[in-house]
């Protein structure tokens, strides 16, 4: 049997390069793990609201709250259009397996989410990553394919990285180059901007072609995701982004609950909470050096000096129910792996400080 002989020799290959994943409860953690930046999904008030119809939005899964959130969305986030996704990495599959024709060459940061890159998979455009934020070498390729149509893509915030992209640079190279700019704001939404836009305001991004993802599933504390575009574009995904068609709608207490935390009153209260969580939570790392990220994001990277002192910590936090993650290859690139640690704006001081078991 070829088939499973190679799926166990895979198997076996992870289980012997000491990153073999398995599913494990989080339940009892003291959490350092999850993505709740801002402790808003322990906000659920929608629960008695209507269940799924059990149908793709083209169908029956189209509610009047569904019409209804896309509409106050695009208003909050000061965009044309909003378009409702079940999460975001069916957002970014469905854009990018459509929007990119033969014509396209799809420029892409080589830290950009996987599901970006599943995405280009199924695409019939070009895709060409370019070195992690090097402006340089991203310019290199604008002029290389100046003649096609050019789509830069990026995250704001680099979820397994901790660190922020060169934005007002990239911007500019969008403008300079006439290329169309595809911002990821998953790990920034809700934890940066006066309405929780994330790192690219709208006074930002004048002058240039760009659509923007935003996750709810984070920071906001709900689930599902939004592509901000224009109307064209929406109705190219409702029409053409098969990760939209053909799949289960999600129902109304969801939708409204997102809505209901995007538009959350305390949102900059929070941001400021969190802020000051991540000062503290640094100035209480005994080694700076083991500081990889972002004095500002609430994702906090710590690369220790060997792997296998890396294991030793994990264990140890594991141990003192602390939940923290550490990131092996090949999520991250092998002699790269480091604990992510996600601080939340809920922590308390003797939360942060009890991250000192881990001897860093």
């Amino acid at each position: 049997m070829p088939l499973f002989e190679s799926l166990y020799k895979a198997l076996t290959d992870r289980i012997n390069q000491g990153n073999y994943r398995k599913l494990k409860s989080s339940d009892g953690f003291l959490d350092f793990f999850s993505n709740d930046y801002l402790g808003l999904s322990q906000k659920n008030i929608f629960l008695n609201s209507p269940q799924s119809k059990g149908s793709s939005r083209l169908i029956a899964g189209t509610t009047n709250n569904h019409l209804i959130a896309e509409k106050e969305f695009a208003k909050h986030f000061r965009a044309d259009c909003s378009l409702f996704f079940n999460s975001g990495y069916s957002a970014n599959i469905g854009f990018f397996s459509s929007i990119p024709t033969r014509d396209s060459i799809v420029l892409f940061d080589e830290y950009i989410h996987a599901s970006v890159k599943d995405g280009m998979r199924l695409s019939l455009g070009k895709s060409v990553r370019f070195r992690h934020n090097d402006i340089q070498d991203l310019e290199r390729l604008l002029k290389k394919f100046s003649d096609k149509n050019l789509l830069i893509v990026i995250e704001s915030l680099y979820s397994m990285h901790g660190d922020i992209a060169p934005l007002r640079e990239i911007i500019d190279l969008a403008r300079k180059y006439d290329a169309f700019l595809f911002i990821d704001e998953a790990h920034a939404g809700g934890v940066f901007g006066e309405f929780g836009e994330g790192l690219t305001s709208n006074e930002l991004l004048q002058g240039i072609n760009y659509v923007k993802l935003i996750t709810f599933g984070k920071a906001f504390g709900s689930h599902g995701a939004v592509i901000l575009s224009n109307q064209l574009i929406k109705d190219f995904l409702v029409n053409f982004a098969r990760s939209f068609i053909y799949t289960t709608a999600l129902p109304d207490y969801i939708v409204q609950q997102s809505l209901a935390n995007v538009k959350s009153d305390n949102l900059k209260e929070l941001q400021v909470k969190l802020q000051k969580n991540i000062q503290t939570f640094r100035s209480l790392v005994k080694n700076k050096e083991y500081l990889k990220s972002s004095e500002i994001s609430p994702i906090q990277i710590i690369q220790l000096e060997s792997l296998e002192k890396l294991k030793q910590v994990e264990e140890q936090l594991i141990k003192e129910k602390i939940g923290v993650k550490a990131i092996y290859a090949p999520t991250v690139p092998k002699g790269e792996e480091r604990l992510r640690i996600s601080i939340h704006a809920n922590h308390k001081k003797e939360d942060l400080m009890r991250l000192g078991v881990g001897g860093f």
